[in-house]
């Protein structure tokens, strides 16, 4: 019976075995104070002492252990509920002994003194016997005088929880205790209710209200207050409970709905809720704006208004599933049509929501619009088409190997130079199929492209097949994909080519001609043998290539200046011959060459690289020619001996021919023409002596 009258009590009662440590009785009100079950308790002890708040609990569990006295004795502390609020509680207890059982029992009643409805007061025109009650009030209060909004009194709550002193405190207004920021709404307050007038009577809540304590933190107070007189003047009286903690949480709390709303909207995802009639209870903005849906339009409408209707039963499985498998996932792949009639592939997963009672109350889904993506699958299908395409159109050999040195793909062109059919490779190891590879370059570039993950590239005769390949080969996280690419040809003409480069170099080097090349910074490109001799000669050191061209072209710096500026018109595109003296360093005898300048270009005559020299010893050749210009001289001199010398005396012998008396050669006068004959002939004669004279003598001196 006892124990059913301290069920039946408001007040939240228990009973506490010291000796068994269990709870005899915990009264049902304990969860109106606490917002735990009794259950909670019984099942663990120590939770009273848990939920006291941190700030009292040490002063609370202090005066447990002295108090071991049989008269009931009381505290006010403040405790933290299962939702996290901070309540003030007042609790009355009592240490006995059971009769019965001779146990020690501890008895316990708590009530809830968090609210302003359970403080009373007199009003009288003093506080009289209510002094004690307001001093000791755990909830800061105080008395303010109309009209003057002046403090006169607070209590000790009020202090320690503000940090201002008494006197500090009867030297402000309650305006002194709001921000700055809060006045102009608070004089509005005062105006309209009409305060400092003393028109507002009775009880009233003021609502929650902007403080400053001493630290000039910001406090938020839940206000009350009621009219009174004390020291004979008109005043109200002010429960200001601190509300601090539960403002917070609820601005924490509105700031992540703010955030879970905004984050919901702002998702490219789908989110939707539906009942289990299949019914929209929810859907994001994204939703709507995809779909082009109102929100009047979707929410308590049927799922399958937005679906295929052939691919409705797909969905229905798939919600069938959801609520057969609470907390499982499941996927879901289906079109859904949009305002225009446009559909949109949806890739969706649900999972089930269950209520309180652990029934399925509602589905939630979150969905990616995928259409895109089944887009560049399908471009992605025909890339990889296009790409098989290429590889078996091109004529490089190409496999891939896995990881296991397995065939998995080859082309036709492999399947050429191999003799061996796709059926043959694909899923064969490299080393078992092809064994004339292994302790090859091939072997060693798989290995250790596959043991170092780089690629490799290389070139290599490979004697099997008599032919030379040009291999690269690349690393991925399944294998090795080979490129081969048949080059016995290119080899061959790289051979020919390497031939006649020899051959050339063996021509170009035994002529006695001088032959170089320069580039733009004046270094020798190339010399032949016959130019590294002659430079040798002329400066005592043999050129290099690389070395300055400059320096090397003679041995004073006015010869190098001369050849320096040879060069220079090479290299601003003239193409010129020029000739040149220089004295034989071993003969010490002048000689003469033919030195042609020739610009080197890149590319299509668009920049000059280099000038290329030739250089021909003419030496010889000019004294031939001065031979023949003397030869021809002695021509000239014997043609003029003979118009002139030869032509007077033979015009004499024709004359006197002429006259001869052919008939009577007896006749005197002939006697005398013969006389003059003969003066003529030994004219002639000495003519012809001196054009042998001209041609032989005058030879022989000059050679």
């Amino acid at each position: 019976m006892l124990n059913s009258l301290l069920a039946a009590l408001n007040d939240c009662v228990w009973a506490f075995d010291v000796d068994t440590q269990s709870y005899l009785f915990i009264s049902q009100g304990i969860h109106a104070v606490t917002e735990y079950q009794v259950k909670d308790f019984q099942k663990d002890i120590a939770l009273w002492n848990e939920i006291i708040d941190p700030r009292d609990r040490d002063d609370v569990l202090a005066a447990d252990q002295k108090d071991n006295s049989n008269e009931w004795t009381e505290r006010t502390y403040r405790i933290i509920t299962k939702s996290g609020k901070v309540k003030w509680v007042q609790q009355r207890v009592q240490h006995l002994v059971d009769e019965q059982t001779n146990h020690r029992l501890i008895l316990s009643v708590i009530i809830d003194v968090s609210y302003q409805k359970q403080v009373s007061f007199n009003l009288r025109e003093s506080l009289g016997d209510y002094s004690m009650l307001f001093n000791n009030n755990p909830t800061p209060m105080w008395i303010y005088e109309l009209p003057t909004l002046r403090i006169m009194k607070v209590n000790e709550a009020a202090i320690k929880h503000y940090g201002y002193s008494e006197q500090e405190f009867l030297s402000m207004t309650i305006r002194d205790i709001r921000p700055r920021l809060d006045l102009a709404k608070f004089n509005n307050y005062l105006y309209q209710k009409a305060i400092p007038e003393s028109s507002l009577l009775g009880f009233n809540n003021a609502g929650v209200w902007r403080h400053v304590n001493k630290k000039g933190e910001i406090v938020y107070a839940e206000i009350t207050g009621h009219e009174i007189k004390y020291d004979n003047h008109s005043c109200r009286i002010i429960i200001a409970t601190d509300v601090t903690e539960k403002v917070l949480q609820q601005e924490a709390l509105k700031r992540r709905e703010q955030f879970l709303a905004s984050l919901v909207d702002s998702q490219t995802n789908f989110l939707v809720r539906i009942n289990a009639n299949y019914n929209f209870t929810f859907a994001n903005k994204w939703f709507f704006k995809t779909l082009g849906y109102k929100e009047k339009d979707i929410i308590d409408a049927p799922f399958s208004k937005t679906v295929l209707p052939d691919e409705y039963v797909l969905c229905e499985q798939a919600f069938k599933a959801c609520i057969k498998n609470p907390g499982k996932v499941i996927g879901l792949k289906h079109r859904k049509i949009d305002t225009n009639g446009n559909s949109h592939w949806i890739k969706w997963e649900f999972i089930a929501i269950l209520d309180e009672n652990g029934e399925v109350s509602e589905l939630q889904g979150v969905g990616q619009d995928v259409t895109q993506n089944i887009e560049i699958e399908k471009e992605v299908k025909k890339a990889s088409e296009k790409l098989s395409s290429f590889i078996e159109s091109i004529t490089d050999a190409f496999f891939i190997v896995n990881n296991d040195w397995q065939f998995i793909r080859v082309n036709s062109a492999f399947e050429k130079i191999t003799g061996k059919t796709r059926k043959e490779i694909l899923d064969s190891v490299i080393w078992d199929i092809f064994p004339d590879i292994i302790a090859t370059e091939f072997e060693d570039a798989y290995r250790k492209a596959m043991d170092e993950d780089i690629s490799v590239q290389f070139t290599e005769y490979f004697r099997p097949l008599n032919k030379w390949f040009n291999t690269t080969v690349y690393p991925a996280s399944e294998g090795l994909t080979v490129f081969m690419r048949d080059i016995t040809y290119e080899m061959h003409v790289q051979e020919e080519i390497l031939w006649t480069k020899n051959n050339l170099e063996a021509l170009i080097n035994n002529t006695e001609d001088l032959t170089w090349s320069i580039d733009r910074e004046g270094k020798y490109v190339y010399m032949n043998s016959a130019y590294t001799k002659r430079i040798t000669d002329v400066v005592g050191v043999a050129p290099q290539e690389g070395d300055d061209a400059y320096v090397h072209s003679g041995p004073t710096e006015e010869i190098n200046a001369e050849w320096k500026s040879y060069y220079h018109r090479a290299f601003a595109g003239e193409r010129y011959v020029i000739r040149h003296e220089s004295i034989n360093p071993k003969t010490k005898e002048l000689e003469h060459f033919e030195v042609s300048f020739n610009p080197i270009y890149k590319g299509k005559k668009d920049k000059i690289i280099g000038v290329g020299c030739f250089a021909r010893n003419i030496t010889e050749r000019l004294k031939t020619e001065e031979a023949l210009i003397e030869q021809n001289e002695r021509l000239k001199n014997i043609a003029s001996l003979s118009s002139h010398e030869l032509r007077r005396p033979v015009a004499s012998m024709i004359g006197l021919l002429n006259i001869l008396d052919r008939e009577n050669f007896s006749n005197p006068e002939n006697k005398q023409i013969m006389d003059h004959l003969h003066t003529v002939t030994q004219e002639i004669d000495e003519v012809i002596r001196l054009i042998v004279n001209k041609t032989f003598i005058d030879s022989r001196f000059n050679l």
